[in-house]
C-alpha cells in the first residue's frame, strides 16, 4: 500500500465527517507525498493539513502551528493511521480546541492540541516537542514564550 492508494481511499475515510470538505493537494504515488487539507464547512478558516509521507510509515496532522504524528509500519496499519489523522483534523476544526505553542526566537519548540479540553470528550493529541529547536533558541539568547490558541465550537 502506498500513498496513491490512501488517496483513492479518502473519499471513503472522510464519510464519517460529513461538515468537513476534503482536497487531496497531492495524490501521491510511488515515491510521492500525500497530502490533503480538511476543512470545517461552517467554518472555512479552519483548516488542518494531513500528510502521509512516501513510504506511508509516516502520517503527520498540523493544525494552527501545532504537528501530531503517527506512524503505521505494516500495510494493514496504514488506513488506520490515516483514518486517525483524519479524524484528529475533524475533530480539532470543529472545536472546542486549544492548542498550545512554545516559542523560541518565533520558532515552535514544543506544540500541543486538545480537543474538548474541559469537556467530558476531551481528545488529546501527541505532544510534539523539538528539544534541538529549543537548544538552538536558547543558546541564541531567545526567551521561551507560551501562546495558547483557544478556538470554540462551531455546529454542523
Amino acid at each position: 500500500m502506498d500513498t496513491a492508494d490512501l488517496a483513492e481511499l479518502a473519499p471513503e475515510l472522510m464519510a464519517r465527517h460529513p461538515g468537513h470538505t476534503w482536497t487531496v493537494q497531492s495524490a501521491g504515488g510511488p515515491g510521492e507525498d500525500l497530502r490533503a487539507e480538511v476543512g470545517l464547512l461552517a467554518d472555512p478558516s479552519r483548516v488542518a493539513a494531513v500528510y502521509v509521507h512516501a513510504g506511508a510509515e509516516v502520517y503527520h496532522l498540523d493544525f494552527e502551528g501545532h504537528t501530531d504524528t503517527d506512524f503505521a509500519y505494516e500495510d494493514r496499519d496504514r488506513i488506520e493511521a490515516f483514518q486517525g489523522r483524519i479524524d484528529l483534523a475533524a475533530a480539532a476544526t470543529r472545536g472546542p480546541t486549544r492548542v498550545t505553542l512554545r516559542l523560541g526566537g518565533g520558532v515552535v519548540v514544543h506544540s500541543q492540541l486538545v480537543v474538548d479540553p474541559d469537556g467530558p470528550n476531551r481528545l488529546e493529541g501527541r505532544t510534539t516537542s523539538w528539544p534541538l529547536r529549543r537548544l538552538k533558541a536558547l543558546l541564541q539568547g531567545h526567551r521561551l514564550v507560551e501562546r495558547v490558541i483557544d478556538l470554540p465550537a462551531v455546529q454542523r
